[in-house]
């Protein structure tokens, strides 16, 4: 791998823990997890639960491009942008009046997704 592109990867890495953890959190320890965190179960966990397998799947996708972020040069990007309309429906959430940790949890993605995307960007500018 280049130079430029190992931060990029790292970034797409501690993405892919950040999303993994939330995961098995949500699949394996869904009450512990909602206590510590102070959310509500829903009523019928089944989308909560769907939500833990795509979060699976987002945590297998970046971590398989972060041993190779230059050839997966699209996960990166798409990972920010993610993650930033992540960040939105966390703040709406929580100016809505939902529990402080909506906001907490929305402003850890944005710091993924802009550093993400910065370190995305350098890398691409010193391909050229």
């Amino acid at each position: 791998m280049i130079a430029h592109w190992r931060p990029v990867g790292r970034a797409l890495a501690v993405g892919a823990a950040y999303d993994g953890v939330f995961a098995l959190a949500i699949l394996l320890a869904t009450r512990p997890a909602a206590a510590l965190l102070r959310v509500p179960l829903p009523a019928d966990p089944v989308f909560l639960y769907l939500n833990g397998v795509f979060l699976l799947i987002l945590a297998g996708s970046y971590g398989a491009a972060s041993r190779d972020p230059e050839r997966y040069g699209a996960v990166a990007p798409v990972s920010a942008a993610g993650r930033v309309a992540g960040f939105a429906l966390f703040l709406w959430a929580w100016s809505g009046g939902r529990a402080p940790t909506f906001l907490a949890l929305g402003c850890a993605d944005l710091a993924i997704g802009l550093v993400t995307f910065a370190l995305w960007r350098r890398a691409m500018a010193l391909s050229d």
